[in-house]
Order: C-alpha cells, then structure tokens, then sequence
C-alpha cells in the first residue's frame, strides 16, 4: 500500500471524529446567536396585597319634585303669603315719599313756601316739630317730630304723610303688614275676608248701604264690585286717604294677586304695591 493511501486512511476517522464533535455543538452555537426575545415577567417578590380599586362616589337620588296643588277656579279657599314674590310696602311708601318732594321747590309746599321749611307751617314755624309727628309739616314747633313722628319727619313736608307715621298709623297697618294667612268665602252679593290677625273685611258687591264705622277695628264692611274675576274694592281709611284694592287670581290658578293702589298725598306720590299669597294645601 502507499504511503499516501495509508496516511488518508489514518486520518479519516479523526476528520469524522471532529465532524462529530462540530455537529454535537452546533445547536448551542446557533442557540447561543439568536436574537433575545421578550422576556418573561418577573415574578414580583412582594406579598403585600394590592389596594383594593377605589369606589366611584355614590350618586345622591334626584330630588322628587314637589306636586303642584291643583288650579282653583276663583279667589275662594285659603292662601298663605307668598314673602319673596311679594312688594316690600315700606320701601314702596319710602320711595314715593322721596319722589313727591322731589317737585315741591319753591313753592305753596316748598322750602320757602307758607308750607315749607320757612314758612308758618314749616319746620321753624309755630306748627313745627311737636308731639304729633313732623307737623304740618316742620320738625321744632309745638306739632314737630315726638312719639308719632321720628327722626325722618323733621324738616320733612308732611308729618302725616312721612315714612315712619304713615307706616305705623293703626289705619294703614294692614296695606303695610300684610296678613301671613287669608281665606275668601265667595256668598250672594258678598266675599268674606278673614286673616290670622283675627280680622274680617265684608266686601258687598250689590250696593247696599253700609253699617257706619265699627268701634271694633277687627270688622269693617266694604263696598265692592266685579270686574271679570277681579274683585275691587274703593275705601278710605281712618286718616281719610282713599285707596283701590284689587283680588285677582293668576292666570294658572294657582296664586291669588292682591294690588293696593294708593293715591298721591301732599308728601308723597301714589304707590302700587303687589302681595302674592299661594294655595295653602293645608286648608281649603
């Protein structure tokens, strides 16, 4: 045999013993060059529980609106006074009162006038201020500001007529203050009025003759009439000052309007005052 032939001989099972050995390694190469993938989560370590998801805050249930009483067919029943939809009266008079001296000037009622600040009626005349309000009208003479006038009436035209007598006069309590309650009794030519004050107003709506003045200032009968559903009334207090008053129900039925509608004095112009009173579902 060649030398040749026997050293290929011999070398053979050496090539096929490395080839073993390159092939057993080969997958671990090849894995070893792979690209990294996603790793997986690490397991967390920490045993303490996770919070517990907060709670959306509970909603509060919609308020239940209130049923509206049902609509009257006239004034009749019972209603209680309605403050907020109401006319502040005392505002109302104050206002008029600044009004009405706005134009006095200089003259019969002004300043300088037989009536005014100046004059013999005035606020330094003999008629000034004294027991009786702010005189007619001043504010130092024996008729000037005392226990029924006030600190508004001195120099004011009008002792009478001022803010402060004018809303205290017993006669115009109930235009001013207004009752907290009222029921109407609708009769034959007739429409009783009565309130928690104890008071009982009688308007008549036939014409007939009134009974005279009662001493009790808690009944008093009043000649009325009907215009439509609106029933009006025109009176004169104690003081002599005349005055509408209307009571009209609104156009739901459901509120009933009373106007006062005062007319103009020598201290102020007229006023209009609105009270508003709702159904009371208490009473009917």
């Amino acid at each position: 045999m060649p030398k040749s032939a026997f050293l290929g001989y011999k070398s053979a099972p050496i090539f096929c013993g490395l080839l073993g050995v390159l092939c057993a390694c080969a997958p671990s190469f090849v894995r070893a060059q792979a690209p990294p993938g996603p790793l997986p989560p690490k397991q967390s370590t920490d045993t303490r529980s996770a919070p517990a998801p907060s709670q959306a805050p509970s909603q509060a249930p919609a308020p239940v609106p209130q049923e509206k009483p049902a609509p009257r067919p006239n004034i009749a029943g019972s209603w209680n006074f309605n403050r907020n939809q109401s006319d502040d009266a005392r505002a109302r008079l104050e206002q008029a009162r600044t009004e009405g001296s706005r134009p006095i000037g200089n003259g019969p009622l002004g300043g300088n006038g037989p009536y005014g600040g100046n004059g013999p009626y005035g606020g330094n005349g003999p008629y000034g201020g004294g027991p009786m309000g702010g005189g007619y009208p001043g504010g130092n003479g024996p008729y000037g500001g005392g226990p029924y006038g006030g600190p508004s009436n001195r120099g004011n035209p009008g002792g009478y007529g001022s803010e402060t007598s004018e809303t205290q006069s017993p006669a115009m309590r109930e235009y001013v203050y207004p009752a907290a309650e009222v029921t109407f009794i609708l009769k034959d030519s007739e429409a009783d009025l009565t309130d928690d004050a104890a008071r009982k107003r009688v308007f008549y709506t036939d014409g007939r003759k009134l009974q005279k003045q009662s001493k009790d200032d808690n009944y008093r009968e009043i000649s009325a009439h009907w215009e439509g559903n609106r029933l009006i009334s025109d009176e004169k207090t104690a003081n002599g000052e005349h005055l509408r008053r209307t009571f009209e129900l609104s156009s739901d039925g459901r509120q009933l309007n009373e106007d006062i509608d005062l007319d103009a004095t020598r201290s102020r112009s007229a006023v209009s005052i609105r009270y508003v009173y709702d159904i009371n579902t208490n009473r009917q």
